[in-house]
C-alpha cells in the first residue's frame, strides 16, 4: 500500500503518481473493498514504505508515515467500519528486504517497535506479546498470521535447515497449533511467499534459492505429511501481483498483489529462466493479466445440514472489478 508511488511523492514515477480527480481522497482499492461489506480484513504487511522518498531519518518520520497513510478520507471511512488484522514485511520494518543487520535507521528494534505502536495487536507498552497469533473465526475457519522480521537469520546466510524465517518457537507454535485445529478451512497468511513463483535473484524468502528454501520446502512437506493441504491455504501479501498457484506438495497459495496500481507490475510465471521456477513445477492457476491494484476477499459458507462448508477466493482490481473466483466446490 503504497502512498509514496500513490501520490508521486517518491521521485521514481514519471507518471506522477494517480492523476484521478478523486486523488485527495486515496485508494479507489479502499472504497472498492468496502462496497464488499466484509466482516474483517487483513492488512499482509508494507503498509507504509519507510525506504520511499521521503525516506524516514528520526521517530517521528516513521509516525508521520503512518498517520498521512490512515488520513486519507477513504482509508478513514474503511477503518470506521471495518475491523483489521495487520501484519508488517520489510519496508514497515527497515527497509527493502530488511534483516535485522547492518546499522541503519531505522534499527531493527525501533522497527519492531514502531509497529507495535501503530497498530492494534497489542496493549500500549507491550514490547513481549509475539505478533505472530492464531484466531478461530467459526466453527469452519481458524486464520494463522505469522511473523517474518523479528525472528530472521541474516539474509546473506548460507541456506540450510538452520537458515530461518520464522525461528524454532514460532515455527513449533505453528505447527502444533495446525494439528491441534478441528476447523474445517485453516488459513495462513504470511508477509512473504512460500510458493511463488518469484524473481529469482531475490534472497528473502522462502521461495529463493539464495534466501529461505530450505524452511519454506521443509514446511510444505511437513504439510503435505500430515495431510493440511486439503483444507489448508496458504496467502501472501509482499510480491506486487496476484496470483494463485499449487505447489508440487499440492499446497495452494494466494497472493493479494499490491493495493494500488501505482505500486503494481507484472508477476514471475512458472518456467520463466528468471524466476525460483525455472523449470516449471508450480501450477499456476490465475496470474494478473496487467499490473493493477486491488485485493482478494475470502468467504465461507456453512454447508445445509451435513454437508461441507464452501470456502471461496475471489480476486478484484483496484475498482472493484471481479478477476477471478476459485472455490473449494471447483473440480
Amino acid at each position: 500500500m503504497n502512498y509514496d508511488k500513490f501520490t508521486g511523492s517518491d521521485g521514481s514515477d514519471k507518471s506522477n503518481g494517480y492523476q484521478g480527480e478523486d486523488r485527495a481522497l486515496g485508494y479507489p482499492a479502499a472504497e472498492a473493498l468496502l462496497k464488499q461489506k466484509p466482516d474483517f480484513m487483513f492488512f499482509a504487511g508494507d503498509v507504509v514504505y519507510y525506504d520511499k522518498k521521503p525516506r524516514v531519518k528520526t521517530l517521528a518520520d516513521m509516525r508521520a508515515k503512518w498517520h498521512r497513510q490512515n488520513n486519507l478520507p477513504r482509508m478513514i471511512a474503511l477503518h470506521a467500519a471495518v475491523p483489521g488484522y495487520w501484519m508488517k514485511d520489510d519496508h514497515d520494518h527497515r527497509t527493502n528486504d530488511s534483516d535485522a543487520e547492518k546499522d541503519y535507521f531505522p534499527s531493527h528494534e525501533l522497527g519492531i517497535k514502531t509497529f507495535r505502536e501503530q497498530v492494534p495487536i497489542v496493549p500500549p507498552g507491550d514490547d513481549t506479546t509475539p505478533t505472530y497469533r492464531t484466531y478461530r473465526v467459526s466453527k469452519d475457519l481458524q486464520i494463522w498470521m505469522v511473523e517474518g522480521r523479528d525472528y530472521r537469520s541474516p539474509n546473506k546466510a548460507k541456506d540450510g535447515p538452520d537458515k530461518t524465517i520464522w525461528g524454532a518457537k514460532q515455527e513449533a507454535w505453528l505447527k502444533k497449533t495446525l494439528l491441534e485445529s478441528d476447523a474445517t478451512y485453516r488459513i495462513i497468511i504470511s508477509p512473504t511467499p512460500l510458493v511463488g513463483p518469484d524473481d529469482g535473484y531475490k534472497s528473502d524468502n522462502h521461495t529463493n534459492p539464495k534466501g529461505f528454501r530450505t524452511e519454506g520446502e521443509a514446511f510444505k512437506q511437513w504439510g503435505k505429511a500430515n495431510g493440511l493441504w486439503d483444507n489448508t491455504f496458504l496467502m501472501c501479501g509482499d510480491r506486487h501481483w496476484q496470483y494463485h498457484s499449487i505447489d508440487p506438495t499440492g499446497a495452494q497459495e494466494f497472493s493479494c498483489g499490491a493495493f494500488n496500481d501505482e505500486n503494481s507490475r507484472m508477476g514471475r510465471k512458472p518456467g520463466n529462466k528468471g524466476s525460483t521456477d525455472p523449470e516449471g513445477l508450480v501450477t499456476q492457476l490465475f496470474t494478473s493479466p496487467k499490473p493493477t491494484g486491488g485485493f482478494i476477499t475470502i468467504d465461507v459458507e456453512p454447508g445445509e445440514d451435513d454437508a461441507k462448508a464452501d470456502i471461496r477466493f475471489d480476486y478484484y482490481d483496484d475498482l472493484g472489478e471481479k478477476l477471478y473466483s476459485y472455490s473449494s466446490g471447483q473440480k
